[in-house]
């Protein structure tokens, strides 16, 4: 396998090793959820798609439970999708107009996030001012503070209006698209058409985890960098996004529990490793899906493959039961 061109000269087969031990063994006296607790914070009636393809990859990636917060309205037809998603409707889409309302019933959440082992906060979301004040509102708790999380879509719209809602949290990543990046670095005072914009963004946001994702995806805490330009598929429908969301949680639930002094992870913080092995493996995923379908390629394909994707990045090992 070629390696990978990583702007601090890592090879692949170092990359992987780094990838490969986030991912603990399998095993026979393995409990549920022991593998991880994935929240996604999202979906709204107009928008159910991208909860449901960022809580599914992450099962697919590893995930033991994956659990979707949404509006009321986006909760029935999420529920369909998928027997396997705990889907908890916390606001009243009726409700929406009041802002105090909607902010109030987010709240109620909150118990729950204290549960998990990393929350996604964005997919399908959408802008209705009530929504983004309770998001907020839920960015700012303790439960979530001291909860690995990912930021993403949305969610990314509302950090540009007030960055101080992740400013020096060690443990949130960023997965901005070009546009998104640019509005971040807008707000930031950062000049967009900059080579490292990506790690300025980072550095200014207190050394967040940005993933700036696009022809190559560009891994950075403001002081490393890891580049991914692992082929992907040229055909860029909606939803591959919330599928690298989806793996990069089960991911990085894993890398909050890593000793970041082992020596496999080169001095890198274990959360840029889980950033990289999901671009790559959300990468494969697409291709394998592009290779199947060509033009007819959506994500649903690129779902399907995402688990045999996050296997070639970090091989499953067994530890089998005595005998």
């Amino acid at each position: 396998m070629a390696s990978q061109q990583l702007s601090s000269a890592v090879q692949w087969s170092t990359a992987q090793k780094a990838v490969q031990r986030l991912v603990p063994p399998l095993s026979f006296d393995s409990r549920k959820g022991q593998n991880g607790r994935i929240g996604v914070l999202g979906g709204s009636y107009e928008y159910t798609g991208a909860p449901y393809y960022a809580a599914q990859s992450a099962l697919q990636a590893g995930a033991d439970l994956a659990y979707v917060f949404c509006a009321d309205g986006a909760a029935p037809a999420i529920k369909s999708y998928s027997p396997e998603l705990i889907v908890l409707p916390c606001y009243k889409t009726a409700n929406m107009h009041d802002q105090q309302a909607t902010s109030m019933a987010m709240q109620e959440i909150r118990p729950w996030l204290g549960r998990l082992d990393c929350c996604v906060i964005g997919p399908g979301l959408g802008r209705d001012d009530g929504v983004l004040k309770g998001v907020a509102d839920i960015m700012n708790a303790a439960e979530v503070r001291s909860t690995c999380t990912i930021v993403d879509a949305d969610g990314l719209f509302l950090v540009a209006q007030d960055p101080k809602l992740v400013k020096g949290r060690s443990d949130c990543v960023l997965t901005p698209n070009r546009r998104e990046l640019e509005r971040l670095a807008a707000r930031l005072d950062v000049a967009a058409e900059a080579d490292d914009v990506a790690e300025q963004v980072a550095r200014k946001l207190g050394n967040v985890v940005v993933v700036a994702k696009g022809k190559r995806d560009v891994v950075t805490d403001g002081t490393d960098v890891l580049v991914v330009d692992e082929p992907g598929a040229p055909k860029r429908c909606g939803g591959l996004g919330d599928v690298l969301c989806g793996a990069l949680a089960a991911l990085a639930a894993q890398a909050a529990r890593a000793d970041a002094a082992d020596a496999a992870f080169v001095g890198k913080r274990p959360l840029l490793w889980a950033c990289y092995g999901a671009c790559v493996a959300s990468r494969r995923a697409a291709a394998v899906a592009f290779a199947r379908k060509r033009r007819a390629m959506t994500a649903p394909d690129a779902l399907a493959a995402i688990g045999g994707a996050c296997e070639s990045v970090a091989p499953t090992t067994v530890v089998e039961p005595p005998s």
